[in-house]
C-alpha cells in the first residue's frame, strides 16, 4: 500500500512539473523573454543570428557600433541574437555536425541551420567550414561567399596575406576582420616572489621555477590555444618545438577548457605565466592596470603580456580572425551589411580605439589588431590602445618549407602531456632532482623527449621528412587517429614510469 501511495506522490509530481510551463505561459508570469533590446534604443527592425567565440565585450561593442552606423544611415536597429558557448573548435564542430545531419535527411543544405554568421577564431576552423561536409561526391561547402559593395576587399586587402599567412579564403568563403598573434601572459609579482626575470621567449616557460605555475588551455576545446601551440612548433621545428611544449606541460599546474580562463588565472595569482592570444593578455593587463608592483616607481601594472622573439626574430605569428556567411542565413541582407561595416574604417578603428576617443567604443577597450593596413598611420592610430603595435611591419614568414601542424596539435598534446598529465609532472620532478653524474643520467633525458616512430621524422632537421609525416598522419581515418592516440599515451606513459625507474627512487 505504501509503495503504491510513493508511486501515485511520484507521478502527481512529474505531472505537476511538466504542467508548470504551461500554466505559467498562459498567466503571462512564464511568457518567453522578450527579444533583446536592440542597442541605442527604437524597437528592433531585424536580427542576426550569430555563432561566435567572442568574448562579451567584443559582443556587446560590435553590436553597438553597428547600429550607430545604421541609425546614422537612417535605418532601423538590429537585434544580436548572440550564441556563445563554448571555444572555437567547439562551435565550429556543432557547426558541422548540424550540417551533416541536415545532408544524410537528404534535406539541401542551403535550407540552413538558423545560424547568419559565424564571427571570429581562427583562420583553420573557418578552413574546415569552408572545406564543409562530406558527401559521396568529397565534400559540400557549409560556408557562402558575402555579396560585399564593390572594390571593397581590394581596398582593405591590397595584399592578401601577411607574412605568408592568408588573410581571407581564396574563394571568399572566409574573410579576416581581426589581426592575432600569440604570446605569453604574465604575473610580475609572482615572478617576483619565485626569482623569475618576465618571460621573453617560448622556451623561458620551460625553467624548472615555473613548476606548478603556469597556465594552460586544452587546445581540443580551444582554436586559440591549438594556434599557439601550432605556432611553437611551426618556429621551433616539429621535433625542438615538442621538446618546449612537453616542458611547458610539465610546469602546467592545469589545462583548462577555455583559454580566457589562463589570463585571468595568471592576475589573479592563481598562474605565474601562460601562453594565450594577444588580446587576452593585453586586455587583461589593461584591466588591472594602475594596481602597481611593488618597488617600483612609477606604478608598472602587476599584468605583462609579450609577443615572443628570439635572437631578434620574432617567434609568434599574425593570423587572420575571420567571419563566415553560413549557407541558408536566414538575414542574409542584414549579415553581408556587417560583414562590410566590419571592414568599414569605422567598424575597424573599434578594435584598438579607447572607449573615450571620437568613434571608440563605448565601454571597453577591445585591444584587438585592426586587419585594414591603411589604418596604420599616425593619424589612424590616434587614440589607439597600443599605438606601437604594426603586425604590417613585425609579421615575420616562417621558416622556408614550414606546414601547419594544427590539425595534430590537440591529439599528440592529450597524449604526450594532458592525458598523462599527472605521471609527466612526476618525471619532469625526477629528471630536476637527476644530478649530472647519475649513471642513467643521460638515458633518462633521452626517454623523455622520446616520440614513437611514426611521430619522428625520418631525418628531424630536414623539411621535407617533417612534411611527409605530416601528410602521412594527416590522412588518416577517424578509426586509426584513435588506435594511434591510445598508443601515443600508453608510450609516454610507459616513458615517463621507466624514468622513476632509473633513475632509482631519486627524490
Amino acid at each position: 500500500m505504501i509503495g503504491n501511495a510513493s508511486r501515485v506522490t511520484v507521478l502527481l509530481v512529474l505531472v505537476a512539473v511538466v504542467a508548470l510551463p504551461f500554466f505559467l505561459r498562459a498567466s503571462g508570469l512564464g511568457a518567453a523573454p522578450a527579444r533583446p533590446a536592440a542597442i541605442d534604443g527604437g524597437e528592433p527592425t531585424e536580427r542576426l543570428v550569430v555563432l561566435t567565440p567572442h568574448n562579451q565585450q567584443i559582443r556587446t561593442e560590435m553590436a553597438a557600433g553597428f547600429n550607430r552606423w545604421r541609425r546614422a544611415a537612417g535605418l532601423g536597429p538590429v537585434t544580436f541574437d548572440w550564441r556563445a558557448s563554448g571555444g572555437t573548435t567547439t562551435l565550429r564542430r556543432s557547426v558541422l555536425a548540424q550540417f551533416t545531419a541536415m545532408q544524410k535527411s537528404g534535406r539541401p543544405l542551403d535550407d540552413g541551420i538558423g545560424l547568419d554568421l559565424f564571427f571570429g577564431g581562427g583562420d583553420h576552423d573557418h578552413g574546415k567550414l569552408a572545406v564543409g561536409v562530406s558527401t559521396a561526391q568529397g565534400h559540400e561547402t557549409v560556408a557562402d561567399v558575402a555579396n560585399l559593395p564593390p572594390g571593397l576587399l581590394a581596398e582593405v586587402f591590397p595584399q592578401e596575406d601577411l607574412g605568408g599567412e592568408p588573410l581571407l579564403h581564396p574563394q571568399r568563403l572566409w574573410i579576416g576582420t581581426a589581426l592575432s598573434s600569440f604570446g605569453i601572459v604574465y604575473n610580475r609579482d609572482v615572478l617576483g616572489m619565485l626569482g623569475c626575470a618576465p618571460p621573453r621567449t617560448w622556451s623561458d616557460l620551460t625553467d624548472p621555477a615555473y613548476a606548478g605555475w603556469v597556465a594552460a588551455a586544452d587546445p581540443s576545446h580551444s582554436g586559440s590555444i591549438a594556434a599557439a601551440f601550432n605556432t611553437v612548433l611551426r618556429r621551433e621545428g616539429w621535433v625542438a618545438g615538442w621538446g618546449t611544449l612537453r616542458r611547458v606541460f610539465a610546469n602546467a599546474r592545469y589545462f583548462a577548457t577555455s583559454a580566457g580562463r589562463v589570463p585571468m588565472d595568471v592576475s589573479s595569482g592563481e598562474a605565474a605565466a601562460g601562453l594565450c592570444i594577444d588580446f587576452y593578455g593585453r586586455t587583461q593587463a589593461g584591466a588591472v592596470a594602475g594596481a602597481g608592483v611593488a618597488g617600483l616607481t612609477p606604478p608598472v601594472s602587476r599584468l605583462g603580456y609579450t609577443d615572443p622573439v628570439q635572437h631578434g626574430r620574432s617567434m609568434t605569428a599574425t593570423t587572420a580572425d575571420p567571419i563566415t556567411l553560413l549557407r541558408g542565413a536566414p538575414h542574409r541582407a542584414t549579415a553581408e551589411q556587417f560583414i562590410a561595416w566590419l571592414l568599414s574604417r569605422a567598424g575597424q578603428r573599434l578594435w584598438q580605439a579607447r572607449p573615450e576617443t571620437e568613434g571608440g567604443p563605448e565601454c571597453y577597450a577591445l585591444r584587438r589588431q585592426p586587419i585594414r593596413r591603411d589604418l596604420y598611420t599616425p593619424v589612424g592610430r590616434s587614440g589607439w590602445s597600443d599605438p606601437e603595435v604594426d603586425p604590417f611591419r613585425t609579421a615575420a614568414p616562417m621558416p622556408e618549407g614550414t606546414v601547419s601542424y594544427f590539425g595534430l596539435v590537440a591529439p599528440v598534446a592529450r597524449a604526450l602531456g594532458i592525458d598523462v598529465h599527472e605521471e609527466l609532472v612526476a618525471a619532469w620532478a625526477v629528471l630536476r632532482a637527476l644530478p649530472p653524474d647519475h649513471p642513467h643520467h643521460a638515458a633518462a633525458w633521452r626517454l623523455f623527449d622520446a616520440l614513437p616512430d611514426d611521430l619522428t621524422p625520418a631525418a628531424p632537421g630536414d623539411a621535407a621528412a617533417v612534411r611527409a609525416l605530416s601528410r602521412a598522419l594527416e590522412r588518416r581515418g577517424a578509426d586509426q587517429c584513435l588506435f594511434d592516440e591510445g598508443r601515443w599515451k600508453r608510450f609516454f606513459a610507459r616513458n615517463y614510469r621507466e624514468i622513476a625507474a632509473l633513475a632509482g627512487g631519486v627524490e
